[in-house]
Protein backbone atom coordinates (compact mmCIF):
# COMPACT_ATOMS: atom_id res chain seq x y z
CA UNK A 1 0.00 0.00 0.00
CA UNK A 2 1.02 3.51 -0.63
CA UNK A 3 1.10 5.84 1.79
CA UNK A 4 0.72 9.27 1.20
CA UNK A 5 2.30 11.98 4.07
CA UNK A 6 1.32 15.80 3.64
CA UNK A 7 2.04 18.82 5.52
CA UNK A 8 -0.41 21.39 6.73
CA UNK A 9 0.55 24.33 5.61
CA UNK A 10 -2.07 26.58 5.00
CA UNK A 11 -5.65 26.03 4.06
CA UNK A 12 -5.65 26.36 0.47
CA UNK A 13 -2.91 23.42 0.00
CA UNK A 14 -5.62 20.97 2.01
CA UNK A 15 -8.42 22.12 -0.28
CA UNK A 16 -6.46 20.54 -2.71
CA UNK A 17 -5.96 17.78 -0.97
CA UNK A 18 -9.87 16.98 -0.76
CA UNK A 19 -11.87 14.38 -2.16
CA UNK A 20 -15.63 15.25 -3.55
CA UNK A 21 -18.04 15.42 -0.69
CA UNK A 22 -21.12 13.73 -0.47
CA UNK A 23 -22.46 16.32 1.75
CA UNK A 24 -21.43 19.33 -0.01
CA UNK A 25 -18.97 19.05 -2.57
CA UNK A 26 -17.05 22.40 -2.66
CA UNK A 27 -16.73 22.06 1.13
CA UNK A 28 -14.83 18.75 2.40
CA UNK A 29 -13.82 18.91 6.02
CA UNK A 30 -10.13 19.50 6.90
CA UNK A 31 -7.86 17.83 9.81
CA UNK A 32 -4.71 19.40 10.55
CA UNK A 33 -3.78 15.82 12.17
CA UNK A 34 -0.32 16.68 14.00
CA UNK A 35 2.90 15.27 13.69
CA UNK A 36 2.98 12.07 11.97
CA UNK A 37 3.23 8.83 14.13
CA UNK A 38 1.28 10.67 16.95
CA UNK A 39 -1.94 9.33 18.24
CA UNK A 40 -3.42 12.37 16.50
CA UNK A 41 -2.22 11.72 13.37
CA UNK A 42 -3.10 7.85 13.53
CA UNK A 43 -6.75 8.57 14.75
CA UNK A 44 -7.51 11.56 12.82
CA UNK A 45 -6.42 9.54 9.36
CA UNK A 46 -8.77 6.89 10.59
CA UNK A 47 -11.37 9.10 10.71
CA UNK A 48 -10.45 10.11 7.06
CA UNK A 49 -11.50 6.72 6.41
CA UNK A 50 -14.01 5.83 8.22
CA UNK A 51 -15.97 8.80 6.70
CA UNK A 52 -14.92 7.04 3.14
CA UNK A 53 -16.13 3.29 3.97
CA UNK A 54 -19.57 4.40 5.27
CA UNK A 55 -21.99 5.75 4.57
CA UNK A 56 -21.34 9.04 6.58
CA UNK A 57 -22.41 12.14 4.54
CA UNK A 58 -19.43 14.46 5.49
CA UNK A 59 -15.58 13.64 3.36
CA UNK A 60 -12.97 13.89 5.65
CA UNK A 61 -9.32 14.74 4.45
CA UNK A 62 -6.35 14.63 7.27
CA UNK A 63 -3.16 15.88 6.60
CA UNK A 64 0.19 16.05 9.14
CA UNK A 65 0.71 19.45 10.92
CA UNK A 66 3.44 20.63 13.07
CA UNK A 67 1.30 20.39 16.11
CA UNK A 68 -1.74 20.93 18.18
CA UNK A 69 -0.20 24.72 19.02
CA UNK A 70 0.53 25.61 15.56
CA UNK A 71 -3.25 24.75 14.34
CA UNK A 72 -4.68 27.28 16.49
CA UNK A 73 -2.34 29.91 15.51
CA UNK A 74 -2.99 28.59 12.30
CA UNK A 75 -6.53 29.09 12.29
CA UNK A 76 -6.74 32.16 13.77
CA UNK A 77 -4.22 33.44 11.18
CA UNK A 78 -6.53 32.57 8.79
CA UNK A 79 -9.92 32.48 9.95
CA UNK A 80 -11.87 32.44 7.01
CA UNK A 81 -10.99 28.45 7.00
CA UNK A 82 -12.60 28.28 10.49
CA UNK A 83 -16.10 26.60 9.05
CA UNK A 84 -14.65 23.85 7.01
CA UNK A 85 -11.69 22.78 9.33
CA UNK A 86 -11.62 20.38 12.58
CA UNK A 87 -7.96 20.20 14.46
CA UNK A 88 -7.18 18.26 17.68
CA UNK A 89 -6.50 20.04 20.50
CA UNK A 90 -7.02 19.79 24.56
CA UNK A 91 -8.80 21.74 26.93
CA UNK A 92 -5.69 22.69 28.61
CA UNK A 93 -4.65 23.98 25.46
CA UNK A 94 -7.68 26.07 25.10
CA UNK A 95 -6.82 27.46 28.56
CA UNK A 96 -3.33 28.65 27.86
CA UNK A 97 -4.74 29.96 23.96
CA UNK A 98 -7.82 31.79 25.87
CA UNK A 99 -5.62 33.36 28.28
CA UNK A 100 -2.55 34.13 26.03
CA UNK A 101 -0.49 32.39 27.95
CA UNK A 102 2.74 30.26 26.78
CA UNK A 103 3.06 29.13 24.18
CA UNK A 104 0.89 32.08 22.74
CA UNK A 105 1.79 35.43 22.88
CA UNK A 106 -1.74 36.87 22.94
CA UNK A 107 -5.66 35.37 23.50
CA UNK A 108 -6.57 33.04 20.79
CA UNK A 109 -9.79 31.09 20.10
CA UNK A 110 -10.12 27.58 21.15
CA UNK A 111 -12.53 25.25 19.78
CA UNK A 112 -15.56 24.03 20.82
CA UNK A 113 -15.46 19.71 21.85
CA UNK A 114 -17.21 17.57 18.62
CA UNK A 115 -15.91 14.47 20.56
CA UNK A 116 -12.65 13.37 22.87
CA UNK A 117 -10.13 9.89 21.32
CA UNK A 118 -7.96 10.07 24.71
CA UNK A 119 -7.97 11.01 27.80
CA UNK A 120 -4.44 11.51 28.57
CA UNK A 121 -3.00 11.52 32.26
CA UNK A 122 0.43 12.03 33.51
CA UNK A 123 2.15 12.41 37.13
CA UNK A 124 5.70 11.79 38.96
CA UNK A 125 7.21 8.54 39.78
CA UNK A 126 10.64 7.94 41.30
CA UNK A 127 12.52 5.12 42.19
CA UNK A 128 13.90 6.48 46.03
CA UNK A 129 11.42 4.87 48.39
CA UNK A 130 12.21 7.77 50.91
CA UNK A 131 10.06 10.03 48.06
CA UNK A 132 6.58 9.93 49.36
CA UNK A 133 4.68 12.95 48.96
CA UNK A 134 5.15 16.23 47.44
CA UNK A 135 7.15 17.95 50.15
CA UNK A 136 9.72 15.27 49.84
CA UNK A 137 10.30 17.13 46.15
CA UNK A 138 11.32 20.20 47.43
CA UNK A 139 15.15 20.65 46.06
CA UNK A 140 14.82 17.79 43.77
CA UNK A 141 15.90 17.21 40.37
CA UNK A 142 12.00 16.54 38.56
CA UNK A 143 12.14 15.64 34.52
CA UNK A 144 9.38 16.68 32.52
CA UNK A 145 8.46 16.98 28.98
CA UNK A 146 9.75 19.79 26.84
CA UNK A 147 8.71 23.12 27.39
CA UNK A 148 5.59 23.45 24.79
CA UNK A 149 3.94 20.01 25.65
CA UNK A 150 0.77 20.13 27.42
CA UNK A 151 -0.15 17.10 29.17
CA UNK A 152 3.66 16.41 30.01
CA UNK A 153 5.06 19.66 30.77
CA UNK A 154 2.77 22.80 31.12
CA UNK A 155 -0.70 21.06 33.26
CA UNK A 156 2.06 19.24 35.44
CA UNK A 157 4.02 22.56 36.21
CA UNK A 158 0.54 24.11 36.80
CA UNK A 159 -0.28 21.37 39.28
CA UNK A 160 2.78 22.40 41.09
CA UNK A 161 2.22 26.02 41.52
CA UNK A 162 -1.48 26.28 42.04
CA UNK A 163 -2.03 22.75 43.81
CA UNK A 164 0.88 22.08 45.91
CA UNK A 165 2.24 25.80 46.29
CA UNK A 166 5.83 24.21 45.36
CA UNK A 167 6.36 27.08 42.50
CA UNK A 168 10.38 27.67 42.40
CA UNK A 169 11.24 24.74 45.06
CA UNK A 170 11.14 22.57 42.95
CA UNK A 171 14.44 21.71 40.12
CA UNK A 172 12.68 21.25 37.39
CA UNK A 173 14.57 19.74 34.11
CA UNK A 174 13.12 20.40 30.35
CA UNK A 175 13.87 16.71 28.75
CA UNK A 176 11.57 15.23 27.09
CA UNK A 177 8.86 12.83 27.51
CA UNK A 178 11.61 9.64 26.60
CA UNK A 179 14.56 11.30 27.61
CA UNK A 180 12.74 12.20 31.24
CA UNK A 181 12.41 8.57 31.69
CA UNK A 182 15.66 7.61 30.54
CA UNK A 183 17.09 10.54 33.06
CA UNK A 184 15.17 8.41 35.86
CA UNK A 185 16.20 5.09 35.45
CA UNK A 186 19.77 6.38 34.53
CA UNK A 187 19.55 8.32 38.15
CA UNK A 188 20.13 11.58 37.46
CA UNK A 189 16.64 13.13 38.27
CA UNK A 190 15.09 12.58 41.12
CA UNK A 191 11.64 11.68 39.92
CA UNK A 192 10.16 11.91 36.10
CA UNK A 193 6.89 12.60 34.22
CA UNK A 194 5.26 9.28 33.21
CA UNK A 195 1.96 8.05 32.50
CA UNK A 196 -0.73 7.36 29.19
CA UNK A 197 -4.07 7.00 28.37
CA UNK A 198 -6.77 6.21 30.33
CA UNK A 199 -10.64 4.29 29.67
CA UNK A 200 -12.79 5.91 32.48
CA UNK A 201 -15.87 3.94 31.33
CA UNK A 202 -14.26 0.23 31.60
CA UNK A 203 -11.68 1.68 33.38
CA UNK A 204 -8.35 0.29 32.32
CA UNK A 205 -5.21 2.40 31.17
CA UNK A 206 -2.78 2.03 28.44
CA UNK A 207 0.55 3.11 29.85
CA UNK A 208 2.48 5.59 27.25
CA UNK A 209 5.53 3.99 25.66
CA UNK A 210 8.18 5.66 27.82
CA UNK A 211 6.32 4.72 30.72
CA UNK A 212 6.44 1.33 29.82
CA UNK A 213 10.30 1.64 29.35
CA UNK A 214 10.90 2.80 32.83
CA UNK A 215 7.99 -0.07 33.88
CA UNK A 216 10.51 -2.40 31.82
CA UNK A 217 13.38 -1.89 33.24
CA UNK A 218 12.26 -4.16 36.43
CA UNK A 219 13.05 -1.42 38.76
CA UNK A 220 11.44 -0.70 41.96
CA UNK A 221 8.84 2.08 41.00
CA UNK A 222 7.12 4.39 43.41
CA UNK A 223 4.23 7.09 42.50
CA UNK A 224 3.43 10.63 44.07
CA UNK A 225 -0.25 11.37 43.81
CA UNK A 226 -1.26 14.59 42.91
CA UNK A 227 -3.87 14.41 45.35
CA UNK A 228 -7.75 15.28 44.98
CA UNK A 229 -7.18 18.98 46.76
CA UNK A 230 -4.19 19.57 44.43
CA UNK A 231 -6.24 19.05 41.50
CA UNK A 232 -9.29 20.62 42.41
CA UNK A 233 -6.97 23.72 43.65
CA UNK A 234 -5.69 23.75 39.91
CA UNK A 235 -9.29 23.20 38.17
CA UNK A 236 -10.38 26.38 40.59
CA UNK A 237 -7.48 28.13 39.00
CA UNK A 238 -8.71 28.02 35.57
CA UNK A 239 -7.13 25.36 34.38
CA UNK A 240 -8.99 22.89 31.86
CA UNK A 241 -8.33 19.35 33.97
CA UNK A 242 -10.26 17.16 34.96
CA UNK A 243 -10.54 14.75 38.07
CA UNK A 244 -9.74 11.50 37.49
CA UNK A 245 -9.06 8.01 39.92
CA UNK A 246 -6.12 5.88 38.23
CA UNK A 247 -7.22 2.30 39.02
CA UNK A 248 -5.06 0.19 41.28
CA UNK A 249 -2.55 -1.50 39.26
CA UNK A 250 -3.16 0.33 36.64
CA UNK A 251 1.05 0.79 36.39
CA UNK A 252 3.89 -1.29 38.48
CA UNK A 253 4.09 0.18 41.67
CA UNK A 254 0.44 1.82 41.75
CA UNK A 255 -0.84 -0.50 45.11
CA UNK A 256 -3.61 1.63 45.18
CA UNK A 257 -6.65 4.04 43.37
CA UNK A 258 -4.47 7.07 42.54
CA UNK A 259 -6.38 10.48 42.35
CA UNK A 260 -4.56 11.98 39.44
CA UNK A 261 -6.09 14.73 36.60
CA UNK A 262 -6.79 14.03 32.74
CA UNK A 263 -7.01 16.34 30.18
CA UNK A 264 -9.25 15.13 26.98
CA UNK A 265 -7.66 14.94 23.63
CA UNK A 266 -10.04 15.46 21.35
CA UNK A 267 -11.56 17.03 17.90
CA UNK A 268 -12.86 20.37 17.96
CA UNK A 269 -14.74 23.21 15.66
CA UNK A 270 -15.21 26.58 15.88
CA UNK A 271 -18.71 28.37 16.39
CA UNK A 272 -17.75 29.24 12.38
CA UNK A 273 -18.56 25.27 10.96
CA UNK A 274 -22.34 25.12 10.96
CA UNK A 275 -24.31 23.35 13.51
CA UNK A 276 -25.20 20.79 10.51
CA UNK A 277 -21.54 20.05 9.60
CA UNK A 278 -20.70 19.58 13.33
CA UNK A 279 -23.72 17.46 13.79
CA UNK A 280 -22.83 14.85 10.61
CA UNK A 281 -18.83 14.71 11.80
CA UNK A 282 -20.13 14.10 15.69
CA UNK A 283 -22.73 11.52 14.56
CA UNK A 284 -20.21 9.96 11.95
CA UNK A 285 -17.81 9.28 15.07
CA UNK A 286 -20.59 8.14 17.50
CA UNK A 287 -21.94 5.42 14.77
CA UNK A 288 -18.71 4.19 14.01
CA UNK A 289 -16.56 4.83 17.29
CA UNK A 290 -15.92 0.66 17.16
CA UNK A 291 -13.99 0.82 13.70
CA UNK A 292 -11.07 3.46 15.27
CA UNK A 293 -9.36 0.47 17.24
CA UNK A 294 -8.55 -1.15 13.71
CA UNK A 295 -6.37 1.65 12.34
CA UNK A 296 -4.49 2.17 16.13
CA UNK A 297 -4.27 0.48 19.41
CA UNK A 298 -5.21 3.58 21.24
CA UNK A 299 -8.58 3.17 19.55
CA UNK A 300 -9.62 0.47 22.24
CA UNK A 301 -10.09 2.92 24.68
CA UNK A 302 -12.37 4.78 22.40
CA UNK A 303 -16.45 4.56 23.51
CA UNK A 304 -19.62 6.29 22.76
CA UNK A 305 -19.41 7.42 26.50
CA UNK A 306 -16.58 8.41 26.21
CA UNK A 307 -16.72 10.59 23.33
CA UNK A 308 -18.00 13.99 25.69
CA UNK A 309 -16.67 12.46 29.10
CA UNK A 310 -17.07 15.10 31.91
CA UNK A 311 -17.41 17.96 29.22
CA UNK A 312 -19.66 20.45 30.16
CA UNK A 313 -21.84 21.29 27.31
CA UNK A 314 -21.46 24.69 26.92
CA UNK A 315 -17.90 23.31 25.69
CA UNK A 316 -19.43 21.58 23.15
CA UNK A 317 -20.30 22.48 19.63
CA UNK A 318 -23.77 23.07 19.17
CA UNK A 319 -23.88 21.00 16.62
CA UNK A 320 -22.51 17.93 18.35
CA UNK A 321 -24.38 18.42 21.72
CA UNK A 322 -27.27 18.05 19.59
CA UNK A 323 -25.91 14.73 18.29
CA UNK A 324 -24.70 13.76 21.84
CA UNK A 325 -28.39 14.43 22.93
CA UNK A 326 -29.79 12.28 20.26
CA UNK A 327 -27.68 9.25 20.87
CA UNK A 328 -28.39 9.41 24.60
CA UNK A 329 -25.29 10.37 25.78
CA UNK A 330 -26.14 14.21 27.16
Amino acid sequence: MKIVRHMFVGATLLLTLAAPSAFADDHPINIPSGPFGTGSNTLSGAMEQISKKTDAKVQVVAAESPGLVFNLKQLKAEPGTKADTLTPYTFGLAYLAENGLKPFSEPTPAPKLLATYLLGSVWLATLDENIKEPKDLIGKRVGLGRPPQILWTIEPELIIKHGWGLDGQIDIEYLGTKQAAQALLDGTVDAAIIGGYADPINKTFSPSPQTLTVIGSGKSLYHIPWGEEAVAKTIAAGVGINEITIPKDAVAGVNADMAGFFDPIAWGAYPEMPDETAYEITKMIIDNVGKFKEYHALGKLMSRESLAYGVDPAKIHPGALRAYKEAGLK
